[in-house]
């Protein structure tokens, strides 16, 4: 029996739950050091350039607040979009493994804004050569800002893809209620599978579907999951 032949008594597998969520891949010890460190060095770094401009500053209010006003804004960009920018996962549980497809949200403009942004900067650039006649300007950073508004153009949200061992190859369980997770392990308690949910009855229909499926010698532990 070739291959091709072993491949059609194989027992096929079949979807047993679906769903999708919206939440931070990041464990919360993991977001708030992370968050702590950036909010250090964004502060440290606001205080020195204001400090290095501060007669200048202080001879203006309004260019005071309007930097104060630019500083703040620009942190809580990089909080709330970049550093607590939630996944969207979308799983497929089937009878022999698990499947999961993750991606970074935008809101559905994302990719025609940041287009836009990206043809508006290479526009400029065009104009200022054109009207200084030489492109002597595209040094240093303003180079860097050109390579980063080409790259910007052809800007897409990656799609990545990831599938569980068969499920008769895990031996230990992870169960975290609080953060509502399910890690399945092969030997290292530390890496696996891991499953996210919303509410808590999809969450015990998976748990119950795993009792099912996997040896019953799979020892399952309910604690923190740390990563």
């Amino acid at each position: 029996m070739n291959q091709h032949e072993k491949a059609l008594y194989l027992p096929k597998s079949k979807d047993v739950l679906n769903w999708k969520i919206k939440t931070l891949a990041r464990s919360p010890r993991e977001m708030m050091i992370t968050q702590s460190i950036f909010i250090a060095i964004y502060m440290t770094g606001s205080t020195l350039y204001m400090w290095g401009g501060w007669i200048m500053f202080s001879d203006s209010l309004y260019s005071l607040v309007g930097t104060i006003l630019a500083l703040a804004g620009i942190l809580a960009y990089y909080l709330c979009l970049l550093i607590r920018q939630k996944t969207i996962y979308n799983y497929t549980i089937t009878t022999h493994h698990a499947l999961v497809e993750y991606y970074l949200h935008y809101p559905d403009f994302a990719s025609s804004f940041f287009k836009g942004i990206a043809i508006a900067v290479i526009m400029l650039f065009v104009f200022v050569a054109v009207l200084t006649g030489s492109l002597v300007f595209l040094i240093g950073p303003v180079a860097m800002a050109f390579i980063a508004a080409i790259k910007l153009l052809n800007w897409e949200n990656p799609i990545h893809h990831e599938q569980s061992l068969p499920w008769g190859e895990y031996n230990f369980v992870t169960v975290d209620r609080k953060r509502l997770m399910i890690i399945t392990h092969r030997t290292d308690v530390t890496l696996g599978f891991e499953a996210r949910f919303q509410h808590e009855v999809l969450f015990n229909k998976y748990l119950n579907f795993l009792h099912t499926v996997l040896p019953p010698t799979a020892e399952f532990t309910e604690k923190a999951w740390k990563w």
